[in-house]
């Protein structure tokens, strides 16, 4: 990666946005992609957003199997050539509906959009970048500013993954780095916090905004998984005490992780 793409905060842009797309990324398989996914569109809907999700696993749809009776959850199948076209166009007229037929007025158009990446996908998001110009398109011609939310674990791979990204994205996108709980405490980051990525841009005053996802308990995962409830239905469970209090408290523990990056997540005017 160039010095001159490092001296980019992308965090920084001078430009304020009136629509927020938030992909959530880790482009390896376990690192809590959907769990963080599955955390923020629970925030949007107790935060009463409006908002489209998108699930690109097509192999193993966790926000759809979770969240489909709860909200809007579309397809993507970002590993089809072409499928970027589609979603820029979806994401067009999601955000200005053309009016029915028989109808007096369109219906409202949504700003706040959420797409969950599958494993090993960023080199097709990648091409799509390259082929179309996609962040800089969805920039200039729907007003809309991209968040890459890179969940990570304590591997170097997560450390190289980020690095590829920001190679691609430069500054067009937003970048949050979500470190999750799961893999140890805090201090269990060292690759990444003692990185050549980290430094740089300590020293260009441009770091990525860093945050924790709590750990949420196996046996409350577990259940909530078995019966593909949402963490809102985890919370209404009286006959299992146990994972009401643990999905509960984990649900208020991750929306304070959040809220120091929650104008990056599409929740600007949101009290957490």
């Amino acid at each position: 990666m160039g010095k001159k793409r490092m001296t980019d905060n992308s965090n920084k842009q001078s430009k304020t946005y009136s629509r927020r797309l938030v992909i959530v990324t880790g482009d390896k398989g376990g690192v809590g992609k959907s769990t963080f996914a599955r955390g923020l569109l629970q925030t949007y809907l107790d935060t009463q957003q409006q908002f489209v999700a998108f699930d690109a696993d097509t192999s193993n749809p966790q926000i759809k199997r979770f969240y489909e009776k709860e909200c809007t959850v579309l397809p993507l199948d970002i590993f089809k050539r072409g499928q970027a076209d589609i979603f820029l166009d979806r994401l067009k007229n999601l955000i200005d509906p053309p009016k029915q037929e028989g109808q007096e007025n369109a219906e409202p158009g949504k700003s706040l959009f959420l797409l969950e990446l599958p494993p090993q996908s960023i080199q097709f998001f990648r091409s799509f970048e390259y082929e179309m110009g996609f962040f800089e398109m969805v920039g200039k011609d729907l007003d809309l500013r991209v968040t890459m939310g890179a969940v990570i674990n304590r591997t170097k791979d997560s450390v190289n993954q980020l690095s590829h990204l920001r190679d691609f994205c430069g500054n067009n996108v937003d970048y949050v780095v979500i470190k999750n709980l799961f893999f140890g405490d805090e201090e269990s980051f060292e690759r990444y916090d003692n990185s050549s990525l980290v430094t740089e841009l300590k020293e260009l005053k441009a770091p990525i905004p860093e945050i924790y996802m709590p750990d949420l308990i196996a046996h409350a995962y577990d259940y909530l998984d078995e019966n593909n409830y949402s963490y809102a239905m985890g919370i209404t469970q009286t006959e299992k005490l146990s994972v009401k209090g643990r999905v509960s408290k984990w649900m208020e523990n991750f929306k304070n992780s959040i809220r120091p990056v929650k104008n990056l997540l599409g929740l600007e005017n949101v009290s957490l």
